[in-house]
């Protein structure tokens, strides 16, 4: 069965560009294969989806050389490590270190057990509603036997539980952590959950009551429940994490919030560390147009006042975790200096990418063309901030960078003070 997409996106690894996250130009998406392959992912079957990926790889990667790599040899080597692959989790680790050949972002592949597996062919079809996946909200990759928390959700069952930035999940009611495949089946019942803090490698406990539902749906509730203000030096600055950019949906949450809820604020601190891309195309708008404000009143109803757009300084938080149509949103920002930029350089993950479904339990993520900004590469580059800061205790009230965020969006306010603001025109 052979389906074509009509929206590939830039991440979530590309889906990052093409799939994932971000979104490609018209002439770019419409040329982009979904290919599906029904075949049931059984041990068995192992050699079958590994020729898959394979061919996949050599008929639609963006680049005819492959990097440089000799990819009929590649081939020839994993083959020949199949015989020593017993589990579904060993061969997603083989098949990932046959892709990692490639030295490319936006090409992985994930199983049915990765939140990846649901979240990319929702992005391709729009989807905020289907594609539902039992999950506790937290994000970030499997590394050996443990799952590194990049971040927690707002509101989700892993911000109740406790859980936090680095920690390293371990467990799941005693069976290896996935951030899917642990929770399935499990709806609304208590999951004992083990992990590690820091440093330290004993082994902390607490539960988490997993909830079911889309997980772009849960990304852009997490980013509304986000936003809000704090009064720092005297001023209100205003603050919300764009978790990710993979729909209009997201796009207008962003628009919303910021010309209503943080409108009336002296500062905005945007936070796009994490997440994943998307499509990056109008997110921007809002901090470009004239704030004119609209006011209406109707008979019986008293008077509502509504922005155009949000004229104040910016200051935007980026990190290794900021990706793909992230990092074409920041660059766009700090380009123009309409932002500050703080934090650490941006992940260097830009390409466009499509998707793929690989037998009854596997989905690839491949990138499938080459992109530039301004004639650069961000691929492997990134972009680099303003104000440099490490990460510490990353979305805890000492988070480093948050907090020179803050400092940062202060000394632009006290500046901006000093000069004639634009004024507002009222309608």
């Amino acid at each position: 069965m052979r389906r074509m997409s009509r929206n590939l996106q830039i991440d979530v690894a590309a889906l990052a560009s093409c799939l994932l996250f971000g979104s490609l130009p018209t002439s770019a998406r419409d040329c982009q294969n979904v290919r599906t392959v029904a075949r049931f992912s059984a041990p068995e079957s192992f050699r079958a989806d590994l020729d898959t990926v394979w061919q996949l790889v050599r008929d639609h990667f963006y680049d005819l050389k492959f990097n440089g790599v000799n990819w009929k040899s590649v081939g020839e080597t994993y083959r020949a490590k199949l015989p020593d692959i017993k589990s579904k989790y060993e061969f997603q680790g083989l098949v990932n270190r046959m892709l990692g050949e490639l030295h490319s972002s936006h090409t992985t592949y994930v199983t049915d057990d990765d939140l990846e597996y649901y979240m990319l062919p929702a992005v391709l079809h729009q989807d905020l509603s289907g594609h539902r996946v039992e999950h506790i909200g937290a994000m970030g990759s499997q590394t050996g036997s443990e799952f590194i928390v990049a971040g927690v959700l707002e509101g989700s069952p892993a911000e109740k539980a406790g859980i936090l930035s680095g920690d390293r999940l371990v467990a799941a009611d005693g069976q290896p952590f996935r951030a899917a495949g642990s929770f399935r089946g499990k709806e609304g019942k208590s999951v004992q959950l083990q992990f590690r803090r820091g440093s330290d490698s004993a082994l902390l406990t607490t539960s988490a009551i997993p909830v079911k539902q889309n997980i772009l749906r849960a990304f852009l509730e997490a980013t509304e429940r986000s936003a809000h203000i704090v009064t720092v030096s005297g001023k209100r600055l205003g603050y919300v994490h764009l978790w990710t950019m993979a729909n209009d949906a997201f796009r207008t949450a962003l628009d919303t919030l910021v010309r209503r809820r943080l409108h009336d604020t002296d500062g905005l601190v945007l936070d796009l560390r994490d997440g994943y891309g998307g499509s990056p195309w109008s997110y921007a708008d809002v901090f470009y147009r004239p704030d004119v404000a609209w006011e209406q009143r109707s008979r019986g109803v008293g008077a509502v006042t509504r922005y155009s757009g949000y004229a104040k300084p910016i200051v935007v938080l980026i990190n290794q975790g900021t990706r793909s149509a992230k990092e074409l949103f920041c660059y766009e920002l700090k380009s123009s200096h309409r932002a500050i930029l703080v934090g650490s350089r941006t992940a260097g993950a830009f390409l466009g990418a499509g998707g793929f479904e690989v037998g009854g339990s596997g989905y690839l993520e491949l990138a499938v063309t080459g992109l530039k900004v301004d004639g650069k590469l961000l691929e492997d580059n990134g972009v680099v901030p303003d104000v440099i800061v490490a990460p510490r205790f990353t979305y805890t009230d000492r988070d480093s960078q948050l907090l020179a965020a803050r400092e940062a969006l202060i000394e632009a306010i006290r500046s901006r003070s000093v000069s004639e603001p634009p004024a507002r025109q009222a309608l």
